[in-house]
């Protein structure tokens, strides 16, 4: 493998992880809501701060396929 073709697989790494961690996130604001509505407190802030953990590491995993291009 040469570097450049490394690059472009880190890159492709870097820009799924942003995907899934944005997907994750949603999920989770979703779930926490759900979970909030029928009177789940703690398992609902749980899962909002996992929304909001994956919100931050895709933002993070942006930022780093936008400082390689």
């Amino acid at each position: 493998m040469t570097t450049k073709t490394k690059e472009n697989t880190m890159n492709k790494i870097i820009e799924y992880m942003s995907v899934i961690m944005a997907t994750v996130g949603t999920l989770a604001m979703v779930g926490a809501v759900g979970s909030i509505e029928i009177d789940k407190y703690l398992q609902g802030a749980s899962m909002a701060l996992l929304g909001i953990v994956s919100y931050i590491l895709a933002l993070y995993a942006q930022e780093l396929y936008k400082e390689d291009k």
